[in-house]
């Protein structure tokens, strides 16, 4: 089994400061999500206009993107010969990276 050259990926908050109409300052809530090998070179940003908690949702999943991508990838490749899969273990390691790769998107883990 060859495995995909995943890059990692990354979010952070960063919020605007907006002023309102009576001079007074909020925070905007804002994430982007970046590569972990250039985070000057992001490759989202949440939408200011939704919750907070929804945009770190929606920053997780995406940061999560490339580990999903490759876990999508490995179940894929295992599959076309379950028996020989699951004999070989490589079943179990799918499960156990698909586990892994949900919780981080989910929030209940780190890589």
């Amino acid at each position: 089994m060859t495995a995909l050259n995943t890059q990692q990926w990354s979010y952070e908050y960063l919020p605007y400061t907006v002023t309102d109409d009576d001079g007074s300052e909020r925070e905007l809530p804002n994430y982007r999500i970046f590569p972990d090998d250039h985070p000057d070179l992001y490759v989202a940003e949440t939408n200011e206009h939704l919750p907070g908690d929804e945009q770190e949702t929606h920053a997780m999943l995406i940061a999560a993107a490339p580990q999903l991508l490759e876990a999508l990838t490995y179940f894929f490749n295992i599959m076309h010969d379950y028996p020989s899969s699951l004999r070989k273990g490589y079943v179990t390691q799918a499960l156990d990276k698909a586990r892994t790769v949900i919780n981080l998107a989910t929030g209940k883990a780190s890589l």
